[in-house]
C-alpha cells in the first residue's frame, strides 16, 4: 500500500480539485469540516486513479481486494485534498497575481497541440482551452480560483513538509543501493533492516533497474494471426503463407518494411514498421524468445509459432546487459529516497490534521442504497 499511498499523496499536491458548486444538489460521498465531496467527485478521482494504477503498477488489479483499495485510496485522496485546502486557507496563504497568471498559463499550455500532435495557433489553442472549460461547467473566474486554491497548498506543503522531510545521507544512499544489488543477484532474503513495505518498494526499484540494465533487444515483426479454435486447414494456410512471405524476403523479391505493409495482420505494430520496441527476457512468448535472444542484427527468422500465430521477426539492435554503477545511479537512488521521506512527512501531516478535523462518509451508504 506505500506505493499506492505516494501515487495518492503526489495527486493530492497537484490536482486539487475545488468541489463543483453546482446549482444541483448533488448525493454526497463524504463531508469534511463542512466541504461537501459530491459522489461524481468521487467517481471522478476513483476513475483517475484507476488509470494513474493502470500505468505504474498493472499488477494492482490482480488483487482480490484491488476494488476496495481503489474506493479507499480515492475517498482518502479527496479528504486529504479538503484537509490541506482548508489548512492554506486558515493560515490565510498568500498567492500573488503573477504567480497566479504563470498557473494559468502552465495549464493553458497543454492545449497548445492538437491530438495528432501538431501545434496550434495561440487563437485556436485558447478556444481549445474555452471549450473545455465549458465542458467541465465552469467559469475562467472558477478556474482562476481553483488555480489559487491549488497555489496555496503547494506552498503549504513546501513550507510546512517539505521543510520537515529529512534528506537522505551518502551512507544511506550507499546501504540501498547495495540492497538494490542483492535483489538483483537474487538474495532478497539477505535485505534487512527494512519494514515489509519498504522492502516491497526497493524490490520495485531494483525491478525497474534489471530492465534498464539487462540484455534488451530492439526487435520488428511480421504476424499471421492464427485465431482461438483454428482448425487444422486454417493453422496449415497460416504456417503456408508465413513460409512463403520468408521465401520472398530471402530472394530479395520484397524488403521487410514492404512485407509488414502488405502481409503483417498485427496492425498497431505495422504503422510502426512491425516496431515491437525494445524487449527484455521475461517479455515475449518462451518460442518467440528462444529465436530471438540468438538472432544477429539485421537478420530475419524463420517463421516461429506462438499462441498468435506465425511471427518472422527482424533484429534491429542488441545491447548487451549492462553493470549496476552506483556512481552512475547514485542521482536516481538519491532522488528516490528523497521522495519516500517527502511522501512519509506528508502521510504524517495529514494524519495530524484528521486528528482535528470531523469527517463524516457516505459512500457506503450510497453504494449499499
Amino acid at each position: 500500500m506505500r506505493t499506492i499511498n505516494k501515487i495518492v499523496l503526489a495527486a493530492a499536491l497537484c490536482a486539487c480539485a475545488l468541489p463543483a458548486g453546482a446549482a444541483v444538489v448533488e448525493d454526497l460521498a463524504a463531508r469534511v469540516n463542512n466541504e461537501p465531496i459530491t459522489m461524481s467527485d468521487y467517481r471522478k478521482a476513483r476513475e483517475a486513479l484507476s488509470e494513474q494504477y493502470a500505468a505504474a503498477m498493472p499488477d494492482f488489479f490482480k488483487q482480490k481486494d484491488a476494488g476496495q483499495q481503489l474506493d479507499k485510496a480515492a475517498l482518502d485522496k479527496l479528504i486529504d485534498e479538503a484537509l490541506l485546502r482548508q489548512k492554506a486557507e486558515s493560515m490565510k496563504i498568500k498567492v500573488y497575481e503573477r504567480e497566479l497568471e504563470n498557473g494559468v498559463a502552465e495549464i493553458k499550455k497543454r492545449f497548445s497541440r492538437a491530438p495528432d500532435g501538431s501545434p496550434l495557433s495561440p487563437e485556436k489553442a485558447e478556444a481549445a482551452f474555452r471549450e473545455e472549460l465549458k465542458k467541465e461547467d465552469v467559469t475562467m473566474e472558477e478556474f482562476r480560483e481553483r488555480i489559487r486554491k491549488q497555489l496555496m497548498v503547494q506552498k503549504l506543503v513546501q513550507e510546512a513538509v517539505k521543510t520537515r522531510a529529512k534528506m537522505p545521507g551518502d551512507a544511506e544512499i550507499k546501504a540501498y543501493y547495495d540492497n538494490i544489488l542483492l535483489a538483483l543477484n537474487g538474495q532478497e532474503d539477505k535485505i534487512a533492516g527494512l519494514t515489509e513495505e519498504e522492502k516491497q518498494d526497493l524490490l520495485a526499484v531494483a525491478g525497474r533497474f534489471k530492465e534498464l540494465t539487462a540484455e534488451r533487444l530492439r526487435l520488428r515483426h511480421i504476424l499471421i494471426k492464427v485465431k482461438e479454435g483454428a482448425t487444422p486447414a486454417e493453422k496449415k494456410a497460416a504456417q503456408d503463407k508465413a513460409f512463403a512471405i520468408k521465401k520472398e524476403l530471402d530472394s530479395g523479391a520484397i524488403d521487410f518494411d514492404d512485407a509488414v505493409k502488405k502481409y503483417s495482420e498485427d496492425k498497431e505494430s505495422a504503422e510502426r514498421g512491425g516496431d515491437l520496441g525494445y524487449v527484455v527476457r521475461g517479455m515475449l512468448p518462451p518460442e518467440v524468445e528462444a529465436v530471438a535472444f540468438k538472432m544477429q542484427v539485421g537478420d530475419n527468422s524463420q517463421p516461429v509459432d506462438s499462441k498468435f500465430g506465425w511471427h518472422i521477426l527482424r533484429l534491429e539492435e542488441k545491447r548487451a546487459a549492462q553493470k549496476l554503477r552506483y556512481d552512475a545511479v547514485k542521482d536516481d537512488l538519491e532522488q528516490v529516497l528523497s521522495q519516500n521521506a517527502f511522501a512519509a512527512e506528508l502521510g504524517d501531516y495529514l494524519k495530524e490534521l484528521r486528528k482535528d478535523a470531523k469527517i463524516q462518509i457516505f459512500v457506503d451508504e450510497k453504494k449499499g442504497a
